[in-house]
């Protein structure tokens, strides 16, 4: 067995349906779980109906790298929703349709992770714990940085040692983060990049979170706007992860994508093909 597993915590949803499973709802009423972060709403009716009619494309394989109007739309709304007309974002080579964020938030870790005794990955905390899953099954030392109300529940890059950046080679991002919603600004954004940048590390930014907002005209930013606005038109280390399941009340469809660094995402793809977790066809 790999001895990685023996590392691994319980997984905490399935601790607290444990926990719950003897406290019933007041009175009448349904019970709510705030667990998961399920959404409550149903799925769109025009998703369904769209994807009644692909139903003949069951009987073939799905690509991995997923059907060219896929990319070309989920490049055309990124390019839409983070302000990036002036930095191109080519469908063949910077977006991968992936199953939701959750498996490729973890199957990321085990492709740019290089095993040693001193591979780091550093993470917020509170976090997802698929983060700190995805660091011990690649072989490295999860790190964590505490997002404490004194600091707008913000992770503090500035209390990281320069040590502990020189051995990280993966760092994690949420924003708006969970559970605390915390945004984090496109000037801090770019000192993350700026960090990789002098220590050589790649950002994993889970940005599922994105199209929940109260502002519509303060939406959070993204990674690849702070890339755009830097002129980083290669997004060198840089790689966000979107997902269908919170903004669009579909988790079950386990529909998201991955953009940002060519040279990341052709590695990831490599591993996908023998991973075997191509996408449903989906248009």
């Amino acid at each position: 067995m790999n001895p990685d597993l023996t590392r691994l915590q319980p997984y905490p949803f399935e601790k607290l349906r444990s926990l719950l499973t003897d406290v019933p709802p007041p009175g009448q009423l349904p019970g709510i779980s705030l667990a998961v972060g399920e959404p409550q709403h149903p799925a769109p009716a025009r998703v369904v109906e769209a994807l009644l009619g692909e139903i003949a494309s069951l009987s073939a394989y799905p690509t991995t790298r997923g059907l060219a109007l896929l990319r070309r739309t989920i490049c055309a709304w990124l390019t839409m929703r983070f302000k990036m007309t002036a930095t191109p974002i080519d469908p063949e080579r910077h977006v991968l349709p992936v199953n939701g964020t959750r498996e490729a938030l973890f199957a990321f870790a085990q492709v740019v992770v290089e095993r040693g005794a001193q591979a780091t990955v550093v993470m917020p905390n509170p976090f997802y714990q698929i983060y700190e899953g995805a660091a011990i099954m690649a072989g490295a030392q999860p790190v964590f940085l505490d997002c404490i109300a004194d600091n707008q529940f913000h992770p503090d890059f500035d209390s990281v040692s320069a040590d502990t950046w020189r051995r990280c080679q993966l760092l994690y991002l949420c924003s708006p983060g969970n559970p605390t919603g915390a945004v984090l600004d496109l000037p801090t954004l770019k000192k993350v990049i700026a960090l990789a940048d002098e220590y050589d590390f790649v950002i994993a930014s889970d940005e599922c979170y994105s199209e929940i907002y109260h502002d519509e005209n303060q939406p959070p930013p993204g990674l690849l706007q702070a890339c755009a606005e830097l002129g980083r038109t290669d997004f060198r280390r840089c790689v966000v992860f979107h997902s269908l399941s919170k903004r669009s009340n579909l988790p079950g469809l386990r529909s998201g994508f991955v953009a940002g660094d060519a040279d990341l995402l052709e590695k990831f793809l490599l591993y996908r093909t023998y991973h075997g977790c191509a996408m449903p066809v989906q248009h």
